[in-house]
């Protein structure tokens, strides 16, 4: 993760900080940022792909 990247998560922040909240909220960056990457890469699965397992774990 880039320095302006968490100068924006913390300037958008309220004066009172949760800091659980605030780790929460950047380890989920962290994690789309991963995934963005590894898409690019083609790592991916096809969307099709994605909603039939998910159609297979809801029935």
């Amino acid at each position: 993760m880039k320095k302006t990247q968490l100068e924006q998560v913390v300037s958008g922040l309220p004066e009172v900080v949760d800091v659980d909240s605030l780790i929460e909220q950047l380890h989920l960056l962290d994690k789309i940022e991963q995934a963005e990457k590894q898409l690019s890469q083609g790592q991916g699965i096809p969307h099709e792909a994605a909603k039939q397992r998910l159609s297979q774990w809801l029935q």
